[in-house]
């Protein structure tokens, strides 16, 4: 059974997710591991693979086909670059770089090396997500007339006593692209292109963060659909992400990943009926915890491109284009003007 045979760059939290699930993937290999600190040595040794201190020790490795980078954002530009030139795919974190300019050259990289690069937007294989495009595109809803994204969380000052957390050079912002940037992407993976944006950033509750915790937007979609944006991890205690959709003949409402509202004119979906869950829906989302089960399903399909020698679902190019949105929001607060993209 041919297998993809991984290597994982960064072993904090979301790194040990990682390593959880290719582990756990019947066409995927774990061979060695990049990090700092004998607690990552150990974690290594736990998963009985080699470790390298130096991540340019993984990418010499000639028994590695791809990486998984899990660096602090600001570092996922020059792992991806120098990985896609070792002729080494690349699964890379959310958000793909802190720049657009180095989100551009990963995607030049792996294009000059004929590697695939793909980014972590696991929500983007959500089964209500999933359903809703479907439904898009057989055209239950009609013509797309508005959206809203709305990441309405809260993080204390232990989740920022992090270094890296709350800085621009780390983080390359806030609460937009740090955390709003999954519902930010299904809006785009949703409804296209941005137009035009106006928005308002602040840091209004934790004040000892150099980004914002609080950010909105209003949107124009190439389309003509418009759109709005808002995103805080000052909201105590934690309530929701959701994504709204309303379209000419139906209202779909998704929070915290589950389906919480649809009505379509012609009535009821049996695919919606399946998986509508108010309760869960509802639930407060108070903490940084991660469902794997999309993550493993954008996993499969990374590992299945490779194999199958095609493009991945969430592509750099895909990926690059929620950054462009969030940058542009930043510019917008800045210069208190519309900004076009």
């Amino acid at each position: 059974m041919k297998k993809v045979r991984f290597g994982l760059i960064g072993c904090g939290s979301i790194g040990r997710v990682h390593a959880d699930i290719i582990k756990g993937l019947a066409h995927a290999e774990l061979v060695a591991i990049a990090g700092r600190g004998d607690h990552h040595r150990e974690f290594a040794e736990d998963l009985s693979c080699d470790f390298c201190l130096d991540y340019e020790d993984l990418l010499n490795n000639p028994e590695i086909d791809a990486v998984a980078i899990c660096l602090p954002s600001g570092a996922h530009s020059r792992a991806a670059i120098q990985a896609a030139r070792a002729g080494k795919h690349v699964i890379c974190e959310k958000p793909i770089a802190t720049t657009l300019e180095e989100g551009q050259a990963m995607i030049d990289a792996a294009r000059d090396k004929e590697v695939e690069l793909a980014v972590i937007f696991q929500h983007r294989f959500d089964k209500p997500i999933v359903l809703l495009k479907q439904a898009i595109e057989e055209g239950k809803l009609g013509k797309l007339l508005w959206g809203s994204s709305k990441t309405i969380w809260y993080r204390d000052d232990k989740y920022f006593s992090n270094p890296w957390r709350g800085t621009w050079e780390h983080d390359g912002g806030g609460a937009l692209i740090n955390q709003s940037i999954h519902y930010i992407d299904l809006l785009i993976h949703l409804f296209g292109d941005v137009k035009s944006l106006s928005g308002k950033c602040r840091t209004l509750r934790h004040k000892e963060i150099e980004t914002e915790d609080i950010g909105v937007a209003n949107l124009e979609f190439t389309s003509g659909a418009i759109g709005t944006i808002e995103g805080t991890t000052a909201s105590y205690p934690g309530l929701y992400a959701e994504l709204s959709v309303f379209g000419e003949k139906g209202s779909v409402i998704i929070r915290n990943d589950q389906l919480l509202f649809y009505h379509f004119e012609g009535g009821k979906w049996q695919e919606f009926e399946k998986i509508l869950d108010p309760e869960k829906a509802n639930a407060l989302n108070t903490g940084p915890e991660v469902d794997r089960a999309s993550h493993i399903r954008q996993y499969e399909d990374f590992i299945n491109a490779i194999l199958e020698k095609r493009r991945p679902l969430v592509t750099g190019e895909e990926a690059i284009k929620s950054l462009e949105v969030i940058k542009a929001i930043y510019r917008a607060s800045d210069t208190k003007k519309e900004v076009y993209l």
